[in-house]
């Protein structure tokens, strides 16, 4: 078993939209504005609703979250100070954490989410 998808919420899906696929490099496969935003990110996808409208659901069960909730992307380790540059030059602060089996690096996405990128050997995979 694996993780075929997970979620975020945001009000703000062009500035969600921009994040993503613009800085982070996901590939945006559907758009519909004000509902959702879906990017591919590996062999799963990552989602972005607006939480105005996924808690009114009435085809799916409702859902959402309040407040920040954390999402963290495997990137290779060395490539981390690369986008540790990337995000601060898109004016996204970075802050670093040293764990026992390597580094991973933590950003705010534009609706104050915890995206983090690490190395699958933090967990001890590969």
């Amino acid at each position: 078993m694996e993780v075929l998808e997970t979620a975020v919420y945001a009000e703000d899906l062009e500035k969600a939209r921009a994040f993503y696929e613009g800085v982070l490099g996901l590939p945006c496969f559907q758009y519909q504005p004000p509902r959702h935003a879906f990017f591919r990110a590996g062999k799963g996808v990552f989602l972005v609703f607006n939480p105005h409208y996924t808690a009114k659901e009435e085809n799916l069960p409702p859902h959402g979250a309040q407040g920040s909730v954390h999402v963290a992307f495997k990137v290779a380790e060395e490539d981390l100070p690369l986008w540790a540059k990337k995000l601060e030059e898109a004016g996204f602060p970075v802050w670093w954490a040293d764990w026992l089996r390597g580094k991973s690096l933590y950003t705010r996405d534009p609706a104050g989410n915890l995206v983090e990128l690490a190395p699958a050997a933090i967990w001890g995979l590969e």
